[in-house]
């Protein structure tokens, strides 16, 4: 067996050849643009460099002339080294057609070398240079990481403010599973991104829901057109994966990268049907290894061991699992759990995971404050409630629906709690997706993400305490925001302000503004507009600071 990295030259002829004899490989013509931006570097001369954006993944292929009888079980990796000592090892994987990849993408501008590793014959100790330049797209930011400065907020690599605006939509990679074009897949991420979401839970993978069951209409994607593994969910084999599948997935991560949208992959999950690798075997291992070396390398992705995963009782499997990716991830993504109520409150996961993600469908505000009380770290709460269709409170595909202004009472209670929240909406949660709707509340929460930026919302902290009535965030001496249920006179109490503050009424589902005159230091007394009714109102004072963008954060 022969392993080469291709030159231009040789992709080149490989991709004319597939196209002349019907090869089956659905990303063709994503591998034509990245054959491309290869080509015309290399064209420039034997010594020049390719060049790969910092933090944007870039495929550096390698070609065998034989494939093994399972090429998916084959050790190839890659060692990228970097400027100022920087090292990441990175797994590598098979995508069909005698070509294996290694998806790279460089933290650091400088100068980098490839040195392969692992057992495919030809590969050992092959080297390969590129050149990282600094990153143009304004999207893009680096990776998502827990600010340290403050414990209970994101930053990216870049120092750039993230302020968590969840959408969950499990099944968001059926869209177009069998069209490259993805022709509803874009416009539906552009019409979320323009709503203020910029934080997407979905599923590495799902079958079917039990309260959906089988295919009940033509919006029904459970169970999906295409497979993850070979063979199907009854007799899966667990040791070869549908290229099919997992180059589709490619495309929705990389649609997603595109507009800024952080992608929480559930690597598995509990209540979708998936006959799933026997726990911690082989295919296990490879199952988590194949995700670390595909999506590894984007900046947006978030990883999250398992959807519903209080369903999985054998808690050394889980912290097994959460350390496998934390020694695989080369660029160590943020990782959490998705609802694992008894276990997050006892303490296990607290030195494994990097924040905490539960739903909780009661005392919304109540509940977040006493998990933020438990560890300084991110709490976000991904499943508090559900918005019916447009028929209304009967108009559900899950047992369970509320009016979207309720859905959006609920959400701004969890962020007055210092925590962050995702939505759901009947027709897009799970199996049944219909990208089309544009219901009530993709408006109420572009208000909520409108208005807390708005503010300086990460130097402020729960202080219920200081008002009479509803929920207070603070950053005392600076800024308050009160939001209240039902309007109501109310006290509040101001300390340390250096002049006179102003103040603003804020309506949660009109987003009209009010301004209400200048506040001082002492307990004030305050009245909502009259003529707003009975919704939740809100109440801002003082000048949010400047956003930050420290050093302490840049890692580029």
């Amino acid at each position: 067996m022969n392993a080469r990295i291709l030159t231009p030259l040789a992709l080149c002829l490989i991709l004319v050849t597939n196209c002349a004899t019907g090869g089956n490989d659905v990303s063709r013509r994503d591998m034509l643009t990245q054959i491309s931006t290869d080509y015309q570097n290399a064209a420039l001369g034997t010594d020049a460099k390719i060049s790969v954006p910092c933090w944007q993944p870039h495929d550096f292929v390698f070609h065998s002339d034989a494939v093994p009888t399972n090429p998916f079980q084959t050790d190839f990796s890659v060692e990228a080294s970097g400027p100022n000592g920087v090292k990441l090892d990175l797994p590598g994987f098979y995508d069909g057609n005698g070509l294996w990849k290694a998806r790279v993408a460089p933290t650091t501008v400088g100068a980098w070398t490839l040195l392969t590793q692992g057992s495919l014959p030809g590969s050992e100790q092959q080297r390969v240079s590129f050149q990282c330049i600094s990153n143009r797209l304004p999207n893009v930011h680096g990776g998502l990481r827990v600010d340290a400065q403050h414990p209970h907020h994101f930053v990216f690599d870049d120092g750039t403010r993230f302020f968590l605006m969840g959408y969950e939509c499990d099944w968001l990679w059926a869209l177009d599973l069998q069209s490259a074009d993805l022709e509803i897949l874009n416009p539906f991420l552009d019409k979320l991104a323009a709503s203020g979401f910029n934080y997407i839970l979905l599923n590495a993978f799902a079958y079917d829901t039990s309260w959906r069951k089988g295919k009940t209409g033509p919006d029904d994607f459970g169970p999906p057109p295409l497979y993850a593994w070979a063979g199907d969910n009854v007799v899966p084999d667990h040791s070869r994966f549908n290229l099919a599948y997992w180059q589709h997935f490619d495309r929705v991560i990389e649609a997603m990268n595109h507009r800024g949208i952080i992608a929480h992959i559930m690597i598995k999950v509990y209540n979708k049907q998936v006959n799933w690798p026997a726990k911690a075997s082989p295919e296990d291992d490879q199952y988590f290894r194949w995700l670390i070396a595909r999506y590894a390398a984007y900046p947006n992705v978030q990883w999250d061991f398992s959807k519903e995963s209080n369903n999985e009782t054998n808690l050394s499997y889980k912290l097994g699992r959460i350390q496998f990716i934390r020694e695989h991830d080369p660029y160590r993504r943020p990782i959490t759990t998705h609802t694992d109520l008894k276990t997050f409150d006892r303490g296990a996961y607290n030195e494994v995971l990097d924040f905490r993600s539960d739903q909780v469908h009661s005392q919304w505000h109540a509940s977040l404050l006493d998990h933020r009380r438990q560890k300084a770290w991110p709490v976000v709460n991904t499943e508090f409630g559900y918005e019916h269709g447009p028929g209304g409170l009967a108009d559900k595909t899950y047992h369970v629906a509320q009016a979207p202004e309720e859905v959006c009472r609920r959400a701004w209670e969890i962020y007055m709690a210092g925590g962050y929240g995702a939505y759901y909406y009947t027709y897009t949660a799970w199996d049944v997706l219909r990208p089309n709707d544009t219901p009530p509340g993709y408006a109420y929460f572009h208000h909520l993400r409108d208005f807390f930026e708005g503010t300086a919302s990460w130097l402020m902290s729960p202080a219920d305490d200081l008002v009479s009535e509803g929920f207070c965030l603070a950053n005392p001496g600076r800024e308050y925001v009160v939001f209240l249920n039902h309007p109501a006179t109310f006290k509040l109490k101001l300390e340390g302000l250096q002049t006179p503050a102003a103040t603003e009424w804020f309506h949660p589902f009109t987003d009209r503004r009010t301004r209400a005159g200048d506040l001082g230091n002492g307990i004030q007394s305050l009245t909502p507009p009259e003529n707003w009714g009975d919704e939740p109102v809100v109440l801002h004072v003082g000048q949010p600071a400047p956003a930050q963008t420290s050093n302490d954060n840049l890692h580029h």
